[in-house]
């Protein structure tokens, strides 16, 4: 996914791959290295911290904007609750809907019953592609007009190649983890079927009817992927949230005490000296300071991964939403690249 965009492994790590609280963790570092900097370079004095009020101030507009912060993430987890909550005949319809998907991919699959974890039910519907890719390669090399097919080929040798390091990816990943996630996100499919189907079309007179057949399974196939990878991605979205709700609240109380305390009794003349230059005053009102700030780091990381897989994933289906280099190959026909 990385390659295909274009973006840095560091930008990557950070909005998506990183632990959230690692993440949360280099937010609060970051904003308390910041304030140490502007302390050092910008004109500013310490007296400040001892004969005015702006302690009581600072931490008095936090208490507000903690409690803004908890009441808009509550309100978001309602929401979620909303999803579900429902009548009888709306869980019934629910339930019904998604065994009726699993039917239809398992009839698809040839096999009796799919499997019931998500990551072993992802990995079945790949390498059932998997292994539609391998029929159709088989009906290319074996055609009398292998040699004008060799772009199939090549195709199929890409999707064979990207299935098996999407799969090893899926084994033993856990729902409720990012990676289940993750290698999903890996799975171009949107590309694989547009791939596929102009390849189709351009050797449209050159195939015989076995594989034309391998085609159609295989797009059929991959098309299945869109539906399955949006739902568990909307699971996962609600899963996250929760996370959410709970890490913001699990910070809110010990933000608010510290708020309060500040407010109430802290006095920073009693703080004297310094370290390393620095008042020992800024230092200890700085650090209280950041950690009221966790409710806000928590959501903010949080936050990062979700929309960043969400703009990953707006599109459903064959529409290509981003500039990738794979989009540039594309438009040289260089469809095997996929």
């Amino acid at each position: 996914m990385r390659e295909r965009v274009g973006e840095t492994r560091l930008k990557i790590w950070l909005l998506i791959s990183a632990n959230r609280w690692l993440v949360t963790g280099l937010i609060l570092a970051g904003t308390y290295v910041s304030l140490l900097v502007l302390h050092v370079l910008g004109p500013s004095t310490s007296q400040k911290l001892t004969t005015t009020s702006g302690v009581a101030s600072v931490f008095g507009s936090m208490v507000i904007a903690i409690v803004t912060s908890v009441t808009l993430v509550l309100s978001i987890s309602q929401f979620v609750l909303a999803e579900e909550i429902g009548t009888l005949g709306e869980q019934r319809e629910r339930m019904a809907n998604e065994t009726e998907f699993r039917e239809e991919i398992e009839e698809t699959a040839g096999i009796g019953v799919g499997p019931a974890e998500p990551s072993r039910f992802l990995r079945m519907l790949i390498e059932t592609a998997d292994t539609r890719a391998k029929e159709l390669n088989e009906a290319v090399t074996e055609s009398s007009a292998s040699e004008q097919l060799e772009g199939i080929a090549e195709y199929t040798d890409g999707l064979i190649e990207h299935s098996q390091t999407v799969t090893d990816d899926l084994a033993g990943a856990e729902f409720g983890s990012f990676e289940l996630l993750l290698p999903v996100l890996n799975y171009n499919y949107s590309w694989k079927v547009f791939a596929a189907r102009s390849l189709r079309d351009e050797y449209a007179e050159s195939l015989s009817e076995e594989a034309d057949e391998a085609f159609d399974d295989l797009i059929e196939v991959l098309r299945f992927f869109g539906p399955a990878r949006e739902h568990f991605k909307t699971l996962y979205v609600q899963w996250e949230i929760i996370n959410i709700s709970r890490g913001v609240l699990y910070g809110a109380m010990p933000a608010l005490a510290i708020a309060g305390y500040m407010m109430l009794e802290f006095d920073a003349s009693l703080l004297p000296g310094t370290v390393f230059g620095v008042s020992t005053a800024y230092l200890v009102v700085s650090f209280l300071y950041v950690a009221t700030f966790v409710p806000f780091a928590v959501l903010l990381a949080y936050v990062l991964r979700i929309l960043t897989i969400m703009k990953r994933t707006l599109s459903i289906g064959p529409f290509i939403l981003r500039e990738t280099e794979q989009l540039e190959n594309i438009r040289h026909e260089e469809l095997d690249e996929i």
